[in-house]
């Protein structure tokens, strides 16, 4: 059955049922196999793998633009409707508005973009001797 999905159309339904997005198992009903076979033909046919791989690419671009928009801001119109004497909707104005930039999308850029500047965690080094003195009221006791 795989020679089906090996040709060329059966890739390009592959590559565009990849770019709106569906995952695995999603694919895999949609070409009439199970999930777990799906899984052994990408290791065994390369072209099935980067046709998966090229239709996923593009829905990450759009996701990575739309992030970045959400950063940074952006602007976009609005359509205005009303009813007119016919009752049917038209646009009577367009609108142009504004998203301010998002800050939990501008944390999520910097970690994963700048993580050795934006990284939650912080290393600290430490260059201690090895010995500690603890001073309790007039005692003084010594540790190594």
């Amino acid at each position: 059955k795989h020679t089906e999905w090996l040709t060329e159309e059966g890739l390009a339904k592959i590559t565009a049922w990849a770019e709106k997005g569906l995952i695995g198992k999603q694919l895999s009903h949609n070409m009439g196999i199970n999930h777990s076979t799906l899984f052994d033909w990408q290791k065994r046919f390369p072209q099935l793998l980067e046709a998966i791989k090229n239709g996923r690419r593009v829905k990450d671009y759009e996701v990575e633009n739309s992030m970045l928009q959400r950063a940074t801001g952006y602007q976009y119109e609005e359509d205005v409707y009303e009813r007119n004497d016919d009752g049917e909707l038209v646009i009577v104005k367009r609108i142009v508005k504004s998203q301010a930039p998002d800050v939990a999308a501008q944390i999520f850029w910097l970690k994963n973009r700048q993580s050795d500047t934006w990284k939650d965690k912080v290393e600290v080094k430490s260059e201690h001797s090895g010995t500690i003195k603890v001073e309790l009221g007039e005692m003084t006791k010594w540790s190594n």
